[in-house]
């Protein structure tokens, strides 16, 4: 039987980090990964902060544009409040190359990194782990990081966390299209091929959000719903997806460009800390901690953040209350948890219903010019609806 100071289980993001930080400590390290090949099961849209990604895994991050705008459209019935504002330091990247390379950055710091790999069971005496059962074997280790996503089945058969409920998840629908580079720079209005637009979307009946992002010569699409709004209108995500499509217009612009990709996700809306980060000499991170933010999709930084958390406490010892606050206290964690309740208010149909139409009543005041419409608006609905309506137009930045 194999043995390791630290083995991590799933090679994205967060799993890649905690590889990169036990290996860089001098720990013998495996990472496993269940796909082909890390980032071949995913459906994040790979918008990322590039100075982020660089301070944790250094130069060559294998960007496709850099994000020359971000645009936000939000819904009422049929017609769009269209909002553009240009970011900082964000590019595109696709999730395959992107995963491929932080992983290749472990192995090159002497971590061992094998695909095709599906952790079944962990071992346990006395309340430690000593051993994980794979499709291919049994390797021990001193220490384990869950960095298996969503669909954490170590986690939960260890009993660290639970299963989550179509209450309190959301179902996540990614189209990728290839198109020409020429055409992508046509179709969004952008100079050339080294620009790129990140286009989020906000609509009701049924609650969505919904991103699209372009690569080089592709286009990513995708939405987001609650899972208990799909059941009670007995709606297939697909057709969702579909009905988004034809809604923004986008099915026209995608018409005669073959679909390169399509994958599915469920993203829980609960997550740390109101769950353990792990157990014994167990650390989970990443999407098994919950760490995405169902609003914006983004869970590569909180990803990051905690795998290189989990990498060091695995390569330390560290005990389970010293990783939470190690948790609690980083900047990239802390702003998730910290969105947790606007989350809540925001994924709400009735409250979001509210909140997309009194921003467009608002909005359209100001375009018609009618001051004194946006005064009376903003004073009936500041003290309930403005400041999430604020605080949420800050994270779409």
């Amino acid at each position: 039987m194999l043995n390791y100071d630290v083995v991590v289980v799933g090679c994205g993001p967060a799993g890649s980090a905690a590889a990169l930080r036990a290996a860089k400590a001098g720990k013998k390290v495996l990472a496993i990964e269940r796909g082909p090949e890390p980032g071949s099961k995913n459906v994040s849209g790979a918008m990322i902060r590039k100075d982020y990604v660089s301070s944790v895994f250094g130069d060559g991050l294998p960007f496709e544009r850099e994000v020359q705008r971000i645009k936000l459209s939000l819904y009422n019935g049929d017609s769009p409040v269209d909002i553009e504002f240009s970011p900082e330091n964000l590019v595109t990247t696709g999730r395959l190359k992107f995963d491929k390379w932080l992983s290749s950055v472990a192995e090159n710091a002497g971590a061992m990194v094998i695909s095709k790999t599906t952790g079944l069971e962990l071992k346990w005496e006395n309340g430690t782990a000593k051993s994980l059962v794979t499709d291919r074997g049994e390797v021990t280790a001193d220490a384990f990081v869950l960095a298996e996503g969503v669909n954490s089945l170590l986690s939960m058969k260890s009993g660290i966390k639970k299963d989550f409920t179509p209450d309190t998840a959301v179902q996540a629908v990614k189209e990728v299209y290839a198109v020409k580079k020429e055409d992508i720079n046509s179709m969004f209005n952008l100079p050339d091929e080294s620009k790129g637009l990140a286009w989020r979307f906000v609509m009701t009946d049924p609650l969505i959000a919904g991103f699209l992002y372009t690569y080089k010569d592709s286009v990513a699409v995708g939405i987001g719903s609650p899972i208990k709004e799909l059941v009670s209108r007995k709606m297939r995500p697909e057709k969702v997806l579909d009905d988004f499509l034809d809604k923004t217009g986008l099915a026209k612009k995608f018409e005669g460009y073959s679909l390169r990709e399509y994958s599915a996700k469920v993203i829980p809306e609960g997550g740390f800390p109101s769950m353990n980060p792990g157990k014994g000499n167990v650390y989970l991170c990443g999407d098994a901690l919950g760490l995405v933010d169902p609003l914006t999709f983004d869970g590569i930084s909180p990803a990051i953040a905690s795998g290189t958390l989990a990498g060091d406490a695995a390569a330390s010892g560290l005990s389970q209350d010293i990783y939470y606050y190690n948790l609690v206290k980083d900047p990239e964690i802390s702003k998730i948890v910290k969105e947790r309740p606007l989350e809540g208010r925001m994924l709400g149909t009735d409250a979001a219903s509210g909140y997309i139409n009194m921003l467009s009543s608002a909005l359209n005041s100001w375009a018609s010019g009618d001051l004194l419409g946006i005064g009376k608006i903003i004073s009936s609905n500041f003290r309930n609806v403005m400041p999430d309506l604020i605080e949420f137009m800050t994270k779409m930045r």
